[in-house]
C-alpha cells in the first residue's frame, strides 16, 4: 500500500515507495558517465528524477509504464523538487492498484453513468433515443467511457475525465438550448454525448496515457462517426438526414480544418456543440493550471499554449478561495514577453493536432 504520495514531497525527504514510470530516458552526463533521465507519477501528480551512478544496471530492473518501487531522496534543482534515485524495482501485477497512480476523477463513475442514463432518458426522439440506448447498453463501451480520460495532457486528463466532460457539456447544452430555442435540442444532446466516443479507443489509460496505434493512425473524430455509424444499422428506420446532421457534429466538432476536423460547422447543433466543447475545454484546463500551482503568488507561470499568464486571484478573493488558494503572495515579474495579443488570431487548439 502506498503511503507516501508526491504531492507531500518536500525536500530531504527519504523516498521509499512506489510510483509509476512515466518517462525513461538513458543520458551521458559530462563527465562521459551514462545516467537515466525518469519521471515518476501517481494520482496526486509527478516528479522529475535522476539516476547518476549504476544506471545502466538500475535500468535492466524496469521499464517506462512499470510501477516500480523507488528508492532515493528529495533534492531541490532550479527551484524545483526533484528526486535522486538510488534504485528502482518493478513490482508484479497484483502488488498494486493502478487507481493510486494515475490522476482520476473525484466523482464516483457508477454514479456518473447513472447520471447519463438520466439524461438519455429525457431525450424525446425515439430514434436519438434509441441509438443512444443502443451505445450505453453496450456493456464494453460503458464501462470505457466510464473509465477513459478526455484528453492525453490538456483537459479533463483524469480515468472518468471523458464521462465528467460530457456531463457538463450536457448541463450547459440544456441551458443553450432553453435560450435558442431554434435549436433542436435531442440533436445537440447526442452530439454533446457521443462527440468524443472514439477517444474510448484512441488513448490509452492502463498506464500513462498516451495514443494507441489505431488512434494515431485513424483518430478519434473519424473513429467515433465509424462507431456511430454501426450502432445506428441497430436502431429501425433511423432517418438518413438524421445520421447525416449527427454525423456532421463528429466531424466538425473541433472547428477548424486544421485542428484536425475533416469539416467545419455548418449547422446550429454543430456550431453549438464546437463553442461548448472548447468552453468547457478551457475551463478545466485553466482551473487545472491554476490549481495545480497552488499558493505561490497570485499569478500562473507564463503559459506556452495560451502565451499568456493566469490570474489565479489574491488571497481571499472569492476564485482564489474557491482553488483552495493559499495566503502566499510571491511577485511575478512583469508580463508581456510572450502576450502577442494578436488580432483576429485562433485560441490555442486544446484537443490537439494529432486527435487529443
Amino acid at each position: 500500500m502506498k503511503k507516501l504520495h508526491l504531492k507531500d514531497l518536500k525536500e530531504r525527504v527519504r523516498v521509499d515507495d512506489s510510483f509509476l514510470v512515466a518517462k525513461k530516458e538513458t543520458g551521458v552526463s559530462k563527465a562521459g558517465k551514462p545516467y537515466l533521465n525518469l519521471k515518476f507519477m501517481d494520482r496526486t501528480g509527478e516528479v522529475e528524477a535522476r539516476v547518476w551512478d549504476d544506471a545502466e544496471a538500475i535500468g535492466r530492473g524496469f521499464e517506462k509504464g512499470d510501477v516500480a518501487r523507488v528508492r532515493g531522496h528529495v533534492v531541490s534543482y532550479q527551484g524545483k523538487l526533484q528526486l535522486n534515485v538510488a534504485g528502482v524495482t518493478a513490482l508484479s501485477n497484483g502488488e498494486f492498484n493502478m487507481r493510486d497512480y494515475l490522476p482520476a476523477t473525484e466523482r464516483d463513475p457508477e454514479e456518473m453513468i447513472k447520471e447519463l442514463d438520466g439524461v438519455i432518458s429525457a431525450v424525446g426522439d425515439k430514434h436519438i433515443k434509441g441509438l443512444l440506448t443502443a451505445v450505453f447498453k453496450d456493456s464494453e463501451l460503458r464501462g470505457l467511457f466510464m473509465t477513459a480520460p478526455a484528453a492525453k495532457a490538456m483537459h479533463h486528463p483524469r480515468l472518468g475525465g471523458l464521462i465528467e466532460h460530457v456531463l457538463s457539456l450536457c448541463k450547459l447544452g440544456e441551458f443553450v438550448s432553453s435560450h435558442y430555442r431554434q435549436l433542436n435540442r435531442d440533436l445537440l444532446t447526442a452530439g454533446l454525448i457521443l462527440h468524443d466516443i472514439g477517444k474510448i479507443y484512441e488513448l490509452s489509460y492502463d498506464g500513462p496515457f498516451d495514443y494507441t496505434d489505431e488512434g494515431r493512425l485513424i483518430g478519434h473524430i473519424t473513429m467515433g462517426v465509424e462507431m456511430v455509424e454501426a450502432k445506428i444499422k441497430e436502431v429501425p428506420d433511423f432517418p438518413r438526414e438524421t445520421s447525416m446532421l449527427l454525423k456532421h457534429m463528429l466531424l466538425s466538432h473541433h472547428g477548424y480544418l486544421d485542428f484536425g476536423s475533416p469539416k467545419r460547422p455548418k449547422t446550429l447543433e454543430a456550431t453549438a456543440l464546437y463553442y461548448l466543447d472548447d468552453l468547457d475545454a478551457k475551463m478545466d484546463s485553466i482551473s487545472s493550471l491554476i490549481e495545480k500551482e497552488g499558493g505561490r503568488g497570485n499569478w500562473t507561470e507564463f503559459h506556452r499554449l495560451y502565451e499568456r499568464f493566469i490570474y489565479k486571484g489574491a488571497p481571499g478573493s472569492p476564485g482564489a478561495e474557491a482553488l483552495g488558494e493559499k495566503e502566499d503572495r510571491v511577485e511575478k515579474g512583469k508580463e508581456g514577453k510572450g502576450e502577442k495579443g494578436k488580432v483576429g488570431k485562433k485560441e490555442p487548439d486544446l484537443f490537439g493536432k494529432d486527435g487529443g
